[in-house]
């Protein structure tokens, strides 16, 4: 298939660090079943492994004719999520990570929607494995959704009751890119990222279909848990109040605002608690989770869950009695 009259129909940005084990199949689920309308961004964030070189076997053995090789010195995976952006050249956008795989229908499913130009914005499902990945062969039928926004953006409340804001689940239309970029040196860079891409939009596509294969590991963030973890977290929840109140007479921004703002307070209670063995919040997080309360109040979030934040000091205090009355 040739290039569509303004360029490649989609580009995959592919940043990768240290994963010589896993980016070689990464690559095949991808290349295997790409036409020449497809563009690859590969964004090698100064891995150190033999990275490069696995990645460098698949390519030249699938020769396929779009393909950006670009190598930097580390800046962390925001940084190359950046570079692989300034580099895209096609209509749609999407992501790959270097450890993860696709589904063999991936893109059968998808190019009907890409090419319709229909949607802004499609997500859809995917699958979380250790070591081997489950398929079947023939693709079932994919349940299809959109967001009609005729209603306003209330439509949007079940996604951000979710606020499952990966990256990877989604084309994004260039156009909704423009003027948009990942916080350099944060992780969760995607919680600071996806869920304002979304009150931009005004055509979503959902498919009830998983089509990502995401691999569990060791060396996953949700699984090395740092004290700066809590402060991205806090960055992303200031970004969304700020937002907020910015559109502070628009209720269905409000509600969904608190929504997302509830999962960063969960997340946040959840790396406290592994780091310090109980909900410890400092005073500067104690200050953001006032005016988070503040935001929620009223809206759809449990009362409980307002009253953790505005008093969190007392949410430390009974965490560490449970803490204590459990050695």
């Amino acid at each position: 298939m040739s290039e569509i009259e303004n360029g490649h129909l989609l580009s995959v940005i592919i940043p990768f660090y240290n994963n010589e084990e896993f980016l070689g199949d990464s690559l095949e689920s991808l290349l295997r079943q790409v036409d020449d309308d497809i563009e690859i961004v590969l964004v090698n964030d100064g891995s150190t492994d033999g990275s490069v070189i696995a990645a460098q076997s698949v390519l030249d053995r699938y020769a396929h004719p779009h393909v950006v090789f670009i190598s930097q010195q580390n800046g962390g995976i925001a940084h190359a999520r950046n570079v692989g952006l300034r580099h895209a050249s096609g209509q749609y956008v999407t992501f790959l990570d270097g450890d993860d795989l696709l589904s063999r229908h991936y893109l059968v499913t998808l190019r009907p929607l890409l090419l319709s130009g229909k949607y802004e914005l499609i997500d859809f499902k995917y699958h979380i494995f250790a070591n081997v990945t489950q398929e079947d062969n023939h693709p079932a039928e994919s349940a299809f959704s959109t967001s009609d926004f005729t209603q306003g953006m209330s439509c949007l409340t079940p996604l951000f009751s979710r606020s499952m804001w990966h990256l990877w689940n989604r084309v994004f239309h260039r156009s909704l890119l423009v003027g948009e970029s990942f916080e350099t040196g944060r992780r969760y860079e995607d919680v600071i990222f996806t869920p304002f891409v979304y009150f931009k939009t005004q055509k979503i596509g959902h498919i009830d279909h998983p089509l990502y294969f995401y691999r569990d590991n060791n060396q996953g963030i949700t699984r090395n848990v740092k004290e700066k973890d809590i402060e991205d977290m806090l960055f992303a929840m200031k970004k969304m109040l700020n937002f907020a109140s910015q559109n502070q007479h628009d209720k269905a921004i409000k509600q969904l605002a608190a929504l997302m703002v509830l999962n960063c307070f969960n997340e946040v209670k959840a790396m406290s608690k592994k780091l310090y063995g109980y909900y410890f919040y400092p005073e500067k997080v104690r200050a953001v989770l006032t005016q988070a309360a503040t935001l929620c109040d009223g809206t759809a979030v449990p009362k409980k869950k307002v009253r953790q934040m505005r008093y969190a000091n007392i949410d430390t205090w009974l965490s560490k009695l449970r803490r204590r009355s459990k050695k």
